[in-house]
Formats: C-alpha cells, structure tokens, sequence
C-alpha cells in the first residue's frame, strides 16, 4: 500500500514540474507560482516521510528487545542476565529506558498515547531476608494486576517502573491505583506505594521529557503524607521540569 504523504509529496513534485514546464515555454508568472507551490508540498511530504522513518526505527529496536525479553519463556528470559533483575525476574533499569523510547515512538507514530508509570514502595521494618519477600511479593501482585501488553521493570531496590501503552495519564492513575488496592487485600510486608504518572503527548513529545515529569511526580508523591490511605499518587503538569 502507498503511503498517503509519500502519494502526496510524489503528485505535487509532479504537478509542479508541469507547472515549471509550462512557465518556461508559454512565459506565464502564474505557472511558476504554482511550481514553487508543489514544490513546498513535496518538501513537506518529504519532512514526514523522514520523521517516520525515524521513529519507526526507535520502535522497531524498542520492540526487538520487548521481544527478547517480555515474550520469552522464563527460562530464557532468565539467560538474558544482562537486562533482568535477578531477585524478580523482571526487566531492569536498561532495559526500562529502551521500552519508553520504543513506545514513545510507536505512540507517535500510531497516534496514541503511553503512560510512564514510576512506583516507589516503603516496605516495614524488617531484615534483609523479609524485605526481599516484601519485593518479590510486589513483584506476584503486578503479575496478577497487570495487563499482558504492560511493561514492568525494577529500576532500583524499591523502586519500579510501568510502562503502558495506549493508556493516558488517567489509565496509568487507574493503574496505579488498581496496584494499590491488590496490595491491601494481600498480606504482602507493605506499608505504602507512592506512584508518579506522565504520559505521552500531554506532558512530553520526547521520551526522555516524559520520564523526567514522572520522576518529578513520583518525589511529590513521596514527599506527600499517605494518611491512612497506602500511598499518594500524583499525575504530572506539562510545565514540570
């Protein structure tokens, strides 16, 4: 099938070289108008037609590596060590900034949007061994919450990072909060998760500004006293730096 801005930008120069043809034979100024018109046209189709090819080959390296890790059996997802986080089997931080760059590229080249979602768990007072069952029990809890198109990494001790795709900031509140009441019906060591949410394009048009606002709403969300609630969730403002 032809693209419909390279079917556009490919008519116009033709147009415009008849147009060209036309001034210089029969000397109309009108003609040569025109030409410089279709010309413009083809330069915009041709500007397009460069941007997505750039971001279909973000998305294609984003979805080459969610194929290798997200959709591999978990034997040997295990094998790529390099990009999983041992104690969960989850993806980790690396791997983490290539799946916001490949759904942020897809997003802008499907016209959708794309949540970041970043979760900051306070875990009890505990030893090392129940803190690491306090981390893996969150881990089962995303798992059986979570849709099988969402991405979930560890990005640090406590710390994780969703990734959903064509989801606004309202779906990844959702989320966050969907999250929030699967841990109080668990018996997972738990005392709060603060979630900072942003999304695609309303608080970023690159992948790495709408990272840098849900980390920004994440330390609010932080900072905020839960109360009796399990955490504070906070959603972006497209003039967060």
């Amino acid at each position: 099938m032809v693209d419909r801005d390279a079917l556009l930008g490919l008519v116009a120069g033709l147009v415009g070289l008849a147009f060209g043809v036309a001034a210089a034979v029969m000397s109309i100024p009108g003609l040569a108008v025109g030409s410089a018109a279709c010309a413009l046209v083809a330069a915009a189709a041709s500007v397009i037609l460069v941007r997505r090819l750039h971001d279909a080959q973000r998305e294609l390296a984003g979805a080459t590596a969610l194929m290798k890790l997200v959709d591999m059996p978990a034997p040997a997802r295990e094998e790529a060590r390099s990009l999983v986080d041992p104690e969960t089997a989850l993806p980790d931080q690396h791997f983490f900034h290539l799946a916001v760059d490949g759904r942020v590229a897809a997003a802008r080249r499907h016209l959708w949007p794309v949540a970041i979602v970043l979760l900051e768990l306070g875990l009890e007072d505990a030893d090392a061994r129940h803190r690491r069952d306090a981390v893996v029990g969150f881990t089962g809890v995303m798992r059986r919450t979570l849709r099988e198109a969402d991405v979930a990494c560890r990005l640090g001790p406590t710390t994780f990072g969703l990734v959903l795709e064509d989801t606004s900031e309202e779906g990844g509140v959702w989320t966050a909060e969907r999250l929030q009441i699967a841990l109080a019906r668990d018996t997972v060591r738990i005392k709060t998760l603060a979630a900072g949410v942003a999304s695609y394009p309303t608080h970023g048009l690159r992948a790495d500004e709408v990272l840098t606002r849900a980390r920004t709403a994440l330390h609010r969300a932080c900072s905020t006293d839960p109360g009796r609630g399990l955490g504070q969730v906070e959603v972006a403002q497209a003039d967060m730096a």
